[in-house]
């Protein structure tokens, strides 16, 4: 199976009020605690993770100014460590907005 995990980076998930977590932090913990699951399970479904609200844009439908600001952060393969440490440490907010309805429905 395929599993293809989307997460919003954009600017409305890192704001939170004082002394509370934001939505993007709790969103990575699950996203971690789902991919730790698949890892120590030595699941064989592939994961690939897409984030919207990047900065930058790298997908392959991406010309002019459609589907800008999502990025194919992680194509499909087996789960591991490297991921759940991109989880953590690499993927960071972005300060833009993306519509990950319509970027999916056209990569599928």
């Amino acid at each position: 199976a395929a599993i293809v995990l989307c997460l919003d980076v954009g600017f409305t998930m890192s704001n939170s009020a004082s002394g509370e977590e934001s939505s993007l932090e709790q969103a990575k913990k699950i996203m971690t605690k789902f991919v730790q699951r698949q890892v120590f399970a030595e699941s064989k479904d592939e994961v690939a993770v897409v984030l919207f609200g990047t900065d930058g844009t790298r997908n392959d439908l991406a010309s002019g100014d459609q589907y800008q600001n999502i990025t194919v952060h992680r194509s499909l393969m087996l789960p591991d460590f490297d991921l759940l440490e991109d989880i953590q440490d690499v993927i960071s907010p972005g300060s833009q907005q993306a519509d990950c309805i319509l970027f999916l429905l056209n990569s599928s």
